[in-house]
């Protein structure tokens, strides 16, 4: 099943009477004071802040992008979260470029290439259709990355701990295993909680 994109081309213009009467209306209307709303930040701007380097921020993010993409039932919905999960790939594309980031090289590459696969996939959808499995392939794209920051988190946080564990008993040969699997079900019990 296709879904159509809308884009500017597909929109269907607006009548001199229909703007007329928008226009009256609005000035019906009596003028309600402004309320200011702090903005909210986009995804992109997320990844940008952080520098992919907030796993837990940096997880969540790629799992609203997949979510947006799953629940788009109409054409205009899938037109915003394309053009959101486009713009957050482009993002995380930008700060692997950085210096600063603290990605490993070869995960850089990587993520890069999947930025590559996500920006021509969105730009054929740009052609008016996207196939429903299209969308879902790059929600779980961002699902993925999601879950392999997350368990690369826990994985980090299971071995700094064991290495704790082992210091605390006064540096004991060959109970390497022993401290793992203690440090694992911390973790597993924080993850939990």
């Amino acid at each position: 099943m296709a879904t159509k994109r809308k884009t500017a081309a597909s929109a269907a213009p607006a009548t001199a009477p229909a703007a007329a009467a928008a226009a009256a209306v609005a000035v019906a209307a009596p003028a309600a004071a402004p309320v200011f709303e702090a903005p909210v930040e986009s995804w992109a701007d997320t990844i940008l802040r952080t520098n992919f380097a907030s796993v837990e921020q940096d997880s969540i993010v790629l799992l609203q992008a997949a979510s947006s993409l799953l629940e788009s039932e109409t054409p205009e919905k899938v037109t915003v979260a394309l053009d959101q999960n486009l713009k957050l790939w482009i993002a995380i594309k930008t700060v692997l470029l950085n210096s600063d980031c603290p990605v490993e090289p070869e995960v850089k590459a990587n993520l890069r290439n999947l930025a590559q696969f996500v920006v021509s996939t969105t730009m054929l959808a740009t052609q008016g259709t996207i196939e429903e499995r299209k969308l879902v392939s790059l929600a779980r794209l961002n699902m993925n990355i999601a879950e392999g920051l997350l368990s690369g988190q826990r994985n980090r946080m299971i071995q700094e701990r064991a290495y704790a564990i082992w210091q605390e008993e006064g540096c004991p040969e060959g109970r390497e295993q022993e401290h793992w699997l203690r440090a694992e079900a911390e973790v597993t019990g924080l993850f939990r909680s």
